[in-house]
């Protein structure tokens, strides 16, 4: 009934936004406490785990709870209920309420983290990838020439044939297929018991990996054949827009200090600046990535960036900026993170039948 729904279904609306095929090795994303079956009335999304947080969703019966970071991270050898996280995951369990975590998964993603960040700071696009993740298929499959074209926008809707700006990007060959029936069998075109010689399409395409599974059963759903035939194999390349940061442009080119500033009063925190350019160097090109991203500095420098914004930049991270001739910015681990929840909550709403809301809780 309308309000209501599974926990296993919004779990699975959460992969559609943020695929945990995108995720790093290291991450646990997903559902990490709760029933699947168990039906779910309201979600709450939050960045971090937090008592506070599981307070507010006590006051507003939220019994799903999205949260960006994992509440856990590695396996547990002992669950120790006074501190954390194990009085977190007792809270859970004992009051019912599910548990999941899109960290890596969502900052990779299409319209992730970054691609917040980047439109709190006004950035223009098109926004650039600066760090791809993701691989890439090619999925063949044969059809009969009437049904190409219905099964080509199937596998458009599933998330296929993207390549730049464009999209429905197939190739098709003409060939003759052949096939014998077996006793059981009921050919949509021929005659069982007889070898069969028919003209189909090979109809290929690129679809995302995280997405093949999904693309296939719906292109063999919407093929006219019993025994739908089909190859998927790997191909280089990563999928349109995901992997972690964004390179725009500001609105008006600034100084470090006044870039520093303008920071600071977009995300509504104090950001420190880690290294500055020269007297009256201009900086136009911007290059972001929410959350603590130290390690993307190379990649940052490499993408053109005159300044790299994101969060937890230590010492060393700024010494290795300024050999590059990088301004970076550190804006703060949360502050970098907090504008991706609404986009997230609002995507989410889009896909179920309960409410979704943001918690207040700002870290």
């Amino acid at each position: 009934m309308p309000g209501v729904t599974l926990v296993k279904e919004i779990a699975a609306a959460v992969e559609r936004i943020a695929p945990s095929a995108l995720a790093e090795g290291w991450d646990n994303c997903g559902l990490q406490v709760g029933d699947p079956e168990a039906e779910a009335r309201q979600v709450l999304v939050a960045l971090t785990p937090l008592p506070e947080v599981f307070e507010e969703a006590r006051r507003m019966t939220a019994d799903f709870l999205l949260f960006h970071h994992p509440l856990l991270f590695s396996p547990l050898k002992s669950v120790d209920t006074r501190s954390y996280p194990g009085n977190l995951l007792s809270h859970a369990i004992r009051e019912g309420r599910a548990v999941h975590a899109a960290h890596t998964s969502y900052d990779a993603a299409p319209g992730g983290v970054s691609v917040a960040l980047a439109e709190a700071l006004g950035l223009s696009g098109p926004l650039e990838v600066v760090v791809p993740r993701g691989e890439l298929r090619k999925l063949v499959i044969f059809v009969p020439e009437e049904n190409v074209e219905a099964v080509a926008q199937t596998l458009a809707e599933a998330g296929a044939g993207e390549i730049g700006e464009y999209t429905n990007c197939t190739f098709r060959l003409p060939g003759t297929g052949t096939f014998l029936g077996g006793e059981g069998s009921d050919p949509y075109l021929g005659e069982k018991g007889r070898l069969e010689r028919v003209e189909e399409i090979r109809l290929e395409t690129v679809v995302p990996a995280h997405l093949a599974r999904e693309a296939v059963a719906a292109a063999v759903a919407a093929h006219p054949y019993e025994e739908a035939a089909f190859d998927v194999y790997p191909v280089e390349g990563h999928p349109e827009g995901c992997g972690y940061g964004r390179l725009g442009r500001l609105p008006e080119p600034l100084t470090s200090e006044e870039l520093r500033e303008y920071v600071s009063d977009s995300l509504g925190f104090p950001a420190r600046l880690a290294t500055a350019s020269g007297p009256g160097k201009m900086l136009e090109r911007v290059a972001v990535l929410g959350g603590s991203g130290g390690s993307f500095i190379r990649e940052a420098a490499a993408s053109g960036a005159d300044a790299y914004v994101t969060g937890d930049l230590d010492y060393h991270d700024s010494l290795l900026a300024e050999s590059l001739g990088l301004v970076a910015i550190d804006a703060g681990h949360a502050a970098t993170e907090l504008p991706a929840l609404e986009p997230l909550a609002r995507r989410l709403a889009g896909l179920i039948d309960v409410p979704v809301e943001v918690s207040r809780v700002r870290r």
